[in-house]
C-alpha cells in the first residue's frame, strides 16, 4: 500500500533519503562517470534549494543522502535569487508573482528535490549508452527515513559512509571518492562543510564531547575502525587496537556492530518521544496503536536508546 509520505513542516527536519536502480541485485551500471554526473547534479540542486545536503554517497547501483530540511519556505526575494543563479542570469522570476510563491514552498519540498535529481540524471543516463536506452532508471519511489538530530544523525551517517567498505569496494570509507567522507579525506575539506557546521555540529559537540569539524572527522574515523574490526570478527582487544590506530584520542566507546535494517526500512528514528509525537503529528495517535516501537540500538555505554517506528520491506541488499 502506498503511503503519504511524513513532511515535517512544525519544525526543521533530518532526513536520510536513498533509492536504487530496478533491475536486479547484481546490476552496477553506474561506473565512475555516472557518479561523477550524479554528484556533480546533487551539488547542484544543493546551491538551488534550501534543503542542505550534509553526507551523500553513490554506489554502482543506489545512492544515499543525509540531508536539512527548514521549517519555513524562503522568501520569495531569496527564492527568486536562487532561481537567477541556478538558470547562470538566463531567466528570471518576479518575486512578487504568483508563481514566485511556489517557487518558494518548492524549494524546501524533498519530493521536489528528489525529482530534480534523478529525473534529469535519467535522461542523462538515457542518452549517453552505447545504445540509447529508454524508460525508468529508478525502482521505484525514493525511500526516506525521518531522524533526530543527535544520536540518531551520528549511526545514520556511519551506516552511510560504510557502504562501499560493506560492499567489499574499499577498505576503508576514506579510499572511496563518491562518498563524502572519501571527497573530506581527500581534499581536506568536507564537501558539506558549512551545513554541518549549522545543524550538525551545535549538537554533535555535546554528543562527542568535541569543538572542531576536525575533532568530528576523527571521531568518524575511530568509528570506521571500531566497526570494521568487529564486523570483521576481531578480538576486543584487536579491535581497541584498530580503534587507537585511526586516532590518537580516547576512542568513542559505543557500539555499532552490525548492519541494521531501520536505515533503510525506518519510517522515523530517534527517542521514543520524538518517534511518537512526530507520528502522532503525520498520522494521528490511532497509527500508534497498529504498531509498537522498535529498538533500533541498546546502550551498553548509556547513550541514549534509538527507537524506531517501521514499516519492513523485503529487502534486497
Amino acid at each position: 500500500m502506498r503511503h503519504l509520505r511524513i513532511k515535517p513542516t512544525e519544525t526543521d527536519t533530518i532526513m536520510h533519503v536513498y533509492n536504487r536502480i530496478s533491475g536486479s541485485s547484481g546490476e552496477f551500471p553506474f561506473g565512475n562517470s555516472e557518479k561523477e554526473q550524479f554528484l556533480k547534479r546533487l551539488k547542484k540542486l544543493n546551491e538551488f534549494y534550501v534543503i542542505d545536503v550534509l553526507a551523500s554517497i553513490v554506489v554502482g547501483n543506489h545512492y544515499h543522502a543525509l540531508i536539512h530540511i527548514p521549517a519555513e519556505k524562503p522568501s520569495n526575494k531569496e527564492a527568486a535569487a536562487r532561481y537567477f543563479r541556478y538558470y547562470e542570469g538566463k531567466r528570471k522570476i518576479n518575486p512578487d508573482a504568483p508563481e514566485c510563491d511556489l517557487l518558494a514552498a518548492k524549494l524546501r519540498d524533498v519530493s521536489e528535490f528528489i525529482r530534480e535529481l534523478q529525473q534529469p540524471f535519467t535522461r542523462w543516463f538515457n542518452r549517453t549508452r552505447p545504445i540509447r536506452r529508454h524508460g525508468a532508471l529508478w525502482g521505484g519511489r525514493f525511500k526516506n527515513t525521518i531522524l533526530e538530530n543527535g544520536l540518531a544523525v551520528w549511526d545514520c551517517w556511519k551506516y552511510i559512509e560504510m557502504n562501499p567498505v560493506r560492499a567489499g569496494m574499499v577498505s576503508n570509507p576514506a579510499d572511496y571518492r563518491f562518498c563524502s567522507f572519501g571527497q573530506w579525506s581527500a581534499t581536506g575539506k568536507n564537501p558539506y562543510e558549512k551545513a554541518i557546521r549549522k545543524h550538525l555540529m551545535p549538537v554533535f559537540s555535546e554528543l562527542l564531547q568535541i569543538n572542531s569539524l576536525q575533532e568530528l572527522k576523527i571521531e568518524l574515523q575511530k568509528e570506521f575502525a571500531n566497526i570494521t574490526a568487529i564486523e570483521a570478527g576481531k578480538s576486543p582487544e584487536l579491535v581497541e587496537t584498530a580503534i587507537t590506530t585511526a586516532a590518537e584520542k580516547e576512542p568513542f566507546t559505543r557500539r555499532t556492530d552490525r548492519r541494521v535494517r531501520y536505515w533503510v526500512d525506518g519510517l522515523v528514528i530517534g527517542s521514543d518521544i520524538f518517534v511518537l509525537n512526530t507520528i502522532a503529528n503525520a498520522r494521528g495517535t490511532l497509527a500508534l496503536t497498529k504498531r509498537r516501537l522498535t529498538h533500533a540500538t541498546d546502550s551498553p555505554d548509556r547513550l541514549p536508546v534509538l527507537c524506531s517506528f517501521k514499516q519492513l520491506r523485503k529487502l534486497v541488499l
